[in-house]
């Protein structure tokens, strides 16, 4: 009699980025994938915690540029203004990033989202 041998399918692709930023300033993250990246369909939530119902900094707070050039220079740019990043208590949040092409839902990153006091507010 043969033992059936355990497999496992992991399904979740994607990779841990734990972001520090500081309050106040513009937010500005510039990520290549190494490969060509969809031009539409981004989206980025900042929240408490990674069950909490409300984000601290919504998706639209957000804007996202892709600028696709050869595999190495496909470059993603997710940017929120002085005025977004001011608004937001100094502290210890969760992120993903997610993108949706066609009806294709991925995660590309997730992690912890720092964000530190500053002492000069513009």
């Amino acid at each position: 009699m043969s033992k059936a041998s355990k497999t496992t399918v992991n399904l979740d692709t994607a990779a841990r980025l734990d972001i520090i930023c500081r309050k106040g300033d513009t937010f500005t993250l510039a990520l290549d994938f190494g490969k060509e990246m969809p031009t539409s369909g981004w989206a980025m939530d900042v929240r408490e915690t990674d069950t909490s119902a409300t984000a601290i900094i919504e998706d639209t707070s957000f804007s996202y540029t892709v600028t696709n050039g050869t595999e190495t220079n496909s470059k993603l740019t997710v940017q929120a203004v002085a005025t977004v990043m001011a608004a937001i208590d100094s502290g210890l949040f969760v992120y993903d990033l997610q993108n949706t092409d066609n009806s294709t839902v991925k995660t590309y990153l997730f992690g912890t989202f720092k964000v530190n006091e500053d002492v000069t507010l513009v």
